[in-house]
Formats: C-alpha cells, sequence, structure tokens
C-alpha cells in the first residue's frame, strides 16, 4: 500500500504495521511550514524547519547550500575563514587544498567587518606608482601610520577614475601600477578584471605579519611564495605629490617614479 502524504520532495521508507501482512510505503517529506496539523500530520516536533513523518523516524531535509563569497565585493563573508585560507573561485574558502575547486588567491587579510582580501597567486612585475609628481585629488594622504589604511580598492579606483579623467586610454602609462592590477585577469577566472586592486599599506602589514601562514597555503598549492619576494613591494596609500608608500619588513615611503613589485588583492 502506497500512500501520498502531500506534494513535494520524497523519500521513500518501510513500515510494518501490526494489521498488514506486507510492507507499506510512505513518503516522509520536508515542510517549511511548521503547522503540522495544518497540513495532516499527526506527529508535532519539528527539526530544523523538518516535519517529522507520522509513520515512522524518517527525515527528507534539503542539504542547506553552502555559503559564498561575492568575488569583488566586501560581503561579510570573510568571517567565516581564517588569514592564510585558500580562496576559491567558487566563491569559498577553506584551510585546506579542496579537491574539484579552483583556488583564486590566499586570504592576507580580514575586517572587523567579516569583509576580506585575498591575494593574487602571481605578481604582475614592478611598475612605477606613477611616473608624474601629483598629489592625488580624493586619495587621502598619510603622513604617518599607512599600515591604518586598508581601502585597497577604493583607493584603487580613485587613482584609476582620476588617471583616465586626465589621459583617457593613456592613463596606464602616467600610473602603471594601477592599470596593472585593473587590468589583471587570472586565467582561472578571468572575469574578475577589473575587480582587482593594489593592496593598501594596512593590507601590505598585515601580509608582512602573516608570512609564514600565507606560504604555507601558496606552496600547498604550487604558487610564488611571498617570502621570494625579497624587494618592495608598492602599496596605494599615498603620502605626498612625491611619495607613496612601499613595504617589504616594514614601513617605508619612496618617490613614486621608483618600480617597485606589483602583487594585487581581490575583495570579497
Amino acid at each position: 500500500m502506497r500512500v501520498i502524504l502531500s506534494a513535494g520532495k520524497k523519500v521513500y521508507f518501510t513500515l510494518l504495521a501490526s494489521s498488514f501482512m506486507f510492507p507499506i510505503q510512505a513518503f516522509a517529506q520536508c515542510v517549511e511550514n511548521k503547522d503540522c496539523s495544518a497540513l495532516g500530520y499527526k506527529e508535532t516536533t519539528n527539526k530544523e524547519n523538518c516535519l517529522k513523518c507520522p509513520f515512522g523516524e524518517y527525515w527528507f531535509c534539503p542539504e542547506p547550500e553552502e555559503e559564498k563569497a561575492v568575488l569583488g565585493q566586501c560581503t561579510g563573508y570573510a568571517k567565516n575563514c581564517q588569514i592564510g585560507d585558500i580562496l576559491y573561485t567558487d566563491g569559498t574558502c577553506s584551510a585546506d587544498v579542496v579537491s574539484g575547486k579552483t583556488p583564486i588567491g590566499v586570504v592576507v587579510y580580514i575586517g572587523g567587518d567579516g569583509c576580506g582580501q585575498a591575494l593574487a597567486l602571481e605578481g604582475l612585475g614592478e611598475f612605477a606608482w606613477s611616473t608624474e609628481l601629483v598629489d592625488i585629488p580624493d586619495l587621502f594622504n598619510y603622513s604617518s601610520e599607512p599600515t591604518n589604511d586598508f581601502d585597497s580598492c577604493e583607493n584603487t579606483k580613485t587613482v584609476i577614475d582620476y588617471s583616465y579623467k586626465q589621459y583617457g586610454d593613456s592613463a596606464y602609462k602616467y600610473y602603471p601600477a594601477f592599470w596593472e592590477v585593473y587590468n589583471y585577469a587570472p586565467s582561472s577566472m578571468p572575469e574578475t578584471k577589473g575587480k582587482w586592486c593594489l593592496p593598501a599599506g594596512g593590507v601590505l602589514d598585515s601580509i608582512n605579519q602573516n608570512r609564514t601562514a600565507i606560504d604555507q597555503s601558496l606552496t600547498r598549492i604550487n604558487k610564488e611564495n611571498i617570502n621570494s619576494t625579497n624587494g618592495y613591494w608598492w602599496s596605494s596609500s599615498e603620502l605626498s605629490n612625491f611619495y607613496a608608500w612601499r613595504a617589504s619588513s616594514g614601513e617605508l615611503y619612496s618617490i613614486k617614479r621608483n618600480d617597485f613589485y606589483v602583487r594585487p588583492v581581490l575583495a570579497f
């Protein structure tokens, strides 16, 4: 005897009733409505929004959808991650290498708001911060403590917008570090082009403070370690018209025309 309780997703189970000489099959199903009586159920016990079938102990509950980040946006997902975790193209992070998933970066910063930044799996080379010595309008000048600056993407957008307004399609000649980052399109996820950023001073400081954990993950996925790069890294934090902040083992600044290492970060 087959009994259909109501429409929906179903799982079969077998019940041997004393009044029958043969098994009875019924459908147990998961229902969002917690009012069992309205659906004709006798059992009122709920389990994670799923109603217990009155014919037995079986449940059918849909698998919860895995929480994921939106790459290139600050969504608060990073609260689920740790610095040094691998960030994957599907928007999830893990301390381990996950079979079947493709890495896109390694987590290097997590803010108190649950927003994070992940370091690209490769460096882009050495470039000048800018080839002209101009104090960028709307870009905050850090006369000291650039380690308090975590606005990698806002800084990058400010410079990109300013330079394009000034120079149009030739802007990359004047602000090469920023445009190299802006045009970066990793083969694992080319649709992230335009979403990568030049790390702010505070993010570079976080990278420096967490070198071991970051390099361990980069090694696990056979990517370029940060410790293999002994030179200076440009940050997107500005000091003045002449200087911007750079970093290696500590916070320093240099003339913007110098060529230093550039490696992007991605917000998530």
